[in-house]
């Protein structure tokens, strides 16, 4: 006669705590951004040069991105041309149509957050003013 084995398996599961939120919440701790200057208004005329600055710090170091009129800024060649400073990052328009006229926003983010400031730049017709005869 074959002898019949019961056998009884158990199963314990226990959960285990871990920190691991600890470890992003320390990594937290240290980030921070932050806008540094609001972005100025410039009035300028045709022709001539505008600079438009971003003045952000933060850790994680922000990338920046600029916008007129709520579209992408597009660098051209010899131009328009944006880079990182040790500020933030400065948006360079050379030689000023007046379609160059609009809302420069500048939007700085670091994973954790994000900055934003908006400056207008208006470029009149007419030349750029100069000093009168009699100043120095």
């Amino acid at each position: 006669m074959a002898q019949e084995m019961e056998t009884e398996l158990s199963v314990t599961a226990e959960l285990v705590p871990t920190s691991s939120w600890n470890i992003s919440s320390e990594l937290d701790k240290d980030s921070y951004l932050t806008l540094d200057e609001p972005m100025n208004n410039i009035t300028t005329s045709l022709g001539q040069t505008a600079e438009l600055h971003c003045k952000v710090s933060g850790n994680p170091p922000p990338t920046i991105r600029w916008f007129k009129n709520d579209a992408p800024v597009v660098q051209e060649p010899r131009r328009i041309s944006f880079r990182a400073t040790n500020y933030g990052s400065r948006l360079r328009i050379r030689n000023l149509d007046t379609t160059d006229t609009g809302y420069f926003q500048c939007v700085a983010t670091n994973g954790k957050k994000v900055v934003s400031t908006t400056g207008v730049l208006f470029v009149k017709f007419g030349p750029p003013p100069t000093a009168s005869p009699g100043s120095s």
